[in-house]
């Protein structure tokens, strides 16, 4: 049912509901791509001699100023129209490298159904409203797995590298190049950021600020600003008590067994593409969990591809805890002119859904490891066709076999 292509009416309607939120989005939103508009914003002190770190919220390495310069061409007013949509198509490459791993495209049900989702999955609407640059971490999340999929490692070392220079999201994922043994392709993802850094960062206004503001802020998991919408357990456990050794010790021993586990369902095996994607999943989620600050709209990275393993059997998006704990992550739905939510500030309260996902998804996957389930996992779709029975299979070797001379 998931993979066969969904009705024209069906299409149309999860496409026009994208598009009416990002209509929404680009014209009315609350928001206005505050995050983008503040790189923007940075980078463009350049052109006054002045440098990027300057601004306490560009949080991005020397790398990422390359491909923030095109778009200081664009005044506010037309980052604030044009960028949503852009993120849009980078979420919706994404979702469709994450299915055609699995065989399948954007025109199947489960495609449509995606789309859909686009709009009323709070952490994908988020991204997009806030112009972040996690939209492109999560495309290329995908490309990099689709590509992994059919054996091409060095291409997908190239977007990994390319994405790592854009927002450094992916280095955990040179864990799965050094399991699968791809050197070169390891060699890719980690050379291309460091290389465009090394070009970069002479060309910039007191680069050093990098060193000396930047990387102890974010260190330091940014600031109160920030804070009450950030998801990782060094964030949260101290609202509970938690704090100081036990949470240290907790952060290591969670990030020991994230690591434990995806080199244990590395080397379980089973189907391919199911063994990348949860190991990958596994690091990332890890990941998230011990580093701080790890904002609500983070699991994007991570969730189209696990939403498209569920078309195979074994796969941990085919359990309902998986979706049980997606449930919180949808929002109302929002029309153009009209706001249901209440405005308020959302905090504490938000940040703990994410949080609760990553716990469940986490739990669900290393339980699974452990238990050797995805060794025997195959790929779902309709069984095979019937062996001939003895008769009609003497009668096929008879028409195939080739005459006689004479």
């Amino acid at each position: 049912m998931l993979t066969r292509r969904a009705p024209w009416l069906v299409l149309c309607g999860a496409y026009a509901l994208l598009v009416q939120e990002l209509v929404r989005i680009s014209v009315s939103g609350r928001l206005h791509s505050m995050d983008n508009l503040l790189v923007v914003d940075a980078v463009r002190r350049l052109s006054d001699g002045g440098s990027p770190y300057e601004s306490a919220r560009f949080l991005y390495p020397p790398s990422s100023v390359l491909f923030a310069l095109p778009l200081t061409a664009l005044s506010d007013l037309q980052l604030e129209r044009l960028f949503p949509w852009g993120l849009a198509a980078l979420l919706l490459a994404g979702w469709w490298a994450s299915l055609r791993l699995f065989g399948v495209g954007l025109r199947s049900w489960l495609g449509v159904a995606g789309v859909a989702a686009f709009a009323l999955f709070n952490p994908a609407v988020s991204v997009v409203e806030l112009g972040n640059w996690t939209a492109p971490v999560a495309a290329g999340m995908a490309v990099a797995l689709l590509l992994m999929g059919r054996g091409r490692w060095l291409a997908a070392g190239v977007v990994i590298g390319v994405t790592i220079a854009v927002k450094p999201m992916l280095v955990p994922i040179g864990l799965v190049f050094l399991l699968a043994r791809q050197w070169r392709g390891l060699a890719l993802a980690a050379g291309i950021p460091v290389a465009v850094c090394a070009v970069v960062t002479p060309l910039l206004p007191e680069p050093g600020l990098f060193f000396t503001r930047t990387l102890p802020f974010l260190l330091g998991g940014q600031d109160e600003f920030a804070r009450p919408y950030d998801s990782s357990l060094p964030s949260m456990l101290p609202r509970i008590g938690i704090d100081g050794a036990p949470l240290a010790v907790l952060r290591a021993a969670v990030l020991v067994i994230a690591v434990a586990t995806a080199v244990w369902r590395w080397r379980t095996g089973g189907d391919e593409r199911l063994r990348l994607v949860d190991t990958s999943a596994i690091l990332m989620i890890g990941t998230f969990l011990v580093s701080t600050p790890a904002f609500g709209y983070y699991p994007l990275v991570v969730l189209p591809p696990l939403v498209a393993s569920a078309l195979v059997r074994g796969s941990t998006a085919r359990s309902v805890w998986f979706w049980i704990a997606l449930v919180p992550l949808v929002r109302p739905l929002q029309f153009i002119g009209v706001d249901f939510l209440d405005g308020g500030h959302a905090g504490y309260r938000q940040s703990v859904k994410p949080l609760a996902w990553m716990v469940v998804a986490g739990t669900l996957l290393l339980v699974r490891t452990w238990r050797g389930e995805p060794a025997a996992s195959v790929p779902a779709g309709p069984e095979p066709a019937a062996l001939p029975t003895a008769p009609v299979a003497r009668e096929l070797e008879r028409v195939a076999a080739p005459s006689s001379p004479g």
